[in-house]
């Protein structure tokens, strides 16, 4: 159930409604009860959705009875521990446990772990990934900094569950959602801001990336009946893709919270306008990136074990951060891929005095920006593949993939002659590998992809001088209803709906 569904229109309207007509005490027992319908009606059946709905209550249960005693016990870090490798467990199990078995196979060959998948079904529950490593950083927050209120079990479960973050983050920390309790009343700032954010939302998810999904698909499909130029342009059309679909969806969630009162994190602030590695991940996807330097980076040592170990634990930390995005060899190579990145930047900002951030330069910055942006849409390649073989075959077809490669190896082996008898059935060049289609809306995407990171950088400024003009939000509302009825196709599902 997207933001973007008919299904969850009528919902946020049922929902949205009786909210607002409650008594204030009686609004966050109302969103808890939400909360768990839509977490079993998104799950892929209402079956499957009670069943891990039942399993998601057992697991806060466990959880919270571990925050409980970190909070109360002498035995604190003891209790800590217990939450964050219940969750890791909880995790590793739905989400590893195949992928563990295939790396078991892949090493010892024995036939059994290829019969594994066959024997044992076991579905992903809805959102695992997300709110595991939300319990994770209450459970360690509240060792690290055990004063404050102790929250409640239906305050703790109504965090862990908050719909409008749940499939998509971003990932809240307690102070994030806490923050917000008595101050949830009708605010029309926040619901102009909402707006604005749903509209920006919807055009980025249905009128940007939606499209480019469609044509980049057959390319990562089979990426060796592919052009090199074809590869490179799907490699960018992914980068734009996953930016509109992930911060498009982000921007609908920190809507719909608005519509209910709560202010919720950004989660992107024009990402690939960054100059380097380490200022786009502290602009992308910020929550989970930030939860990554709190809760591995910082514990394995960070930076204050020597410079050595530094570029171990980055390489560490964003192969989590790879791992945590999917159970495939394609994800530990992307993460990877960022962690090598991020310790190179700091080896030259050490032993070169190189500045890392943005340049007085206004060419230099852009080339820069540009560099980073390349950077992340090869780094594409690896997050898209849809198996290790492809990615490799991708990788290299980047090179390789001329027009005229099949014609010309054939040719090298003396094979010639068979690209002449099927030439007679066929026409000429048989072996010419395949053009991307529909190259044009790359390009319209693109645009789009610059002007949305342009709005971003810019937010402050835009929202200020569109103050106090309520009509402007009803005219690019209705703008926006009409190009989606003119131009959307089909809808694509959530990237990181997924994950």
């Amino acid at each position: 159930m997207l933001y973007n569904s008919i299904l969850f229109f009528v919902f946020f309207s049922i929902v949205y409604t009786i909210y607002w007509v409650l008594p204030e005490k009686k609004r966050s027992d109302f969103l808890l009860i939400s909360s768990g319908i839509f977490y079993i009606v998104a799950s892929s059946t209402i079956l499957s959705g009670i069943y891990f709905f039942l399993h998601f209550l057992i697991i806060v249960l466990f959880n919270y009875f571990a925050y409980f005693k970190i909070r109360t016990s002498e035995k604190a870090k003891a209790w800590m521990i217990f939450a964050v490798l219940l969750n890791a467990i909880n995790l590793g199990f739905f989400k590893y446990f195949y992928f563990m078995n295939r790396i078991l196979f892949d090493l010892t060959k024995y036939p059994f772990f290829d019969e594994v998948p066959r024997i044992l079904q076991i579905s992903l529950p809805l959102a695992v990934s997300f709110y595991s490593f939300q319990m994770i950083a209450a459970a360690v927050d509240a060792y690290r900094k055990p004063e404050g209120e102790l929250i409640g079990l239906k305050q703790y479960l109504g965090f862990v569950i908050f719909f409008p973050v749940l499939i998509v983050g971003p990932i809240l920390r307690t102070k994030d959602y806490f923050v917000n309790i008595g101050h949830l009343n009708p605010d029309k700032d926040k619901i102009v801001r909402a707006s604005y954010l749903m509209i920006s939302g919807l055009i980025k998810k249905i009128l940007i990336a939606d499209p480019v999904a469609g044509v980049i698909a057959p390319v990562f499909s089979n990426p060796g009946q592919y052009d090199n130029l074809s590869l490179v342009l799907a490699a960018f059309g992914y980068a734009i893709q996953v930016y509109c679909d992930f911060s498009g969806l982000t921007d609908m969630a920190r809507a719909v919270g608005l519509y209910f009162g709560f202010e919720l994190p950004e989660n992107f602030n024009a990402p690939l306008f960054s100059p380097s590695g380490r200022e786009l991940w502290q602009r992308w996807h910020m929550s989970l990136s930030f939860w990554l330097r709190d809760y591995i980076y910082f514990p394995l040592g960070g930076s204050k074990k020597g410079e050595w170990r530094t570029y171990l634990n980055l390489i560490i930390t964003m192969t989590v951060g790879g791992v945590w995005h999917g159970a495939d060899y394609t994800f530990i190579a992307w993460g990877f891929y960022w962690g090598v990145i991020l310790a190179f930047e700091r080896f030259l900002v050490g032993k070169f005095g190189w500045n890392d951030e943005d340049s007085k330069s206004k060419i230099l910055n852009f080339l820069r920006i540009q560099f980073v942006f390349c950077l992340f849409s090869f780094s594409a390649i690896l997050f898209r593949a849809n198996s290790a073989t492809k990615m490799l075959q991708h990788v290299v077809g980047l090179v390789t993939n001329t027009q005229d490669y099949l014609s010309a190896s054939l040719q090298s082996l003396g094979f010639g002659w068979i690209e002449n008898s099927i030439s007679l059935v066929t026409g000429p060049s048989p072996f010419i590998l395949e053009s991307m289609k529909n190259i044009e809306k790359i390009g319209y995407s693109y645009l789009g992809f610059i002007v949305f990171h342009w709005i971003q950088s810019r937010k402050d400024l835009l929202l200020q001088w569109g103050k106090g003009k309520d009509w402007l939000v009803v005219a690019c509302g209705v703008g926006t209803v009409f190009a989606i009825a003119l131009l959307s196709e089909d809808s694509g599902a959530c990237i990181y709906c997924q994950f």
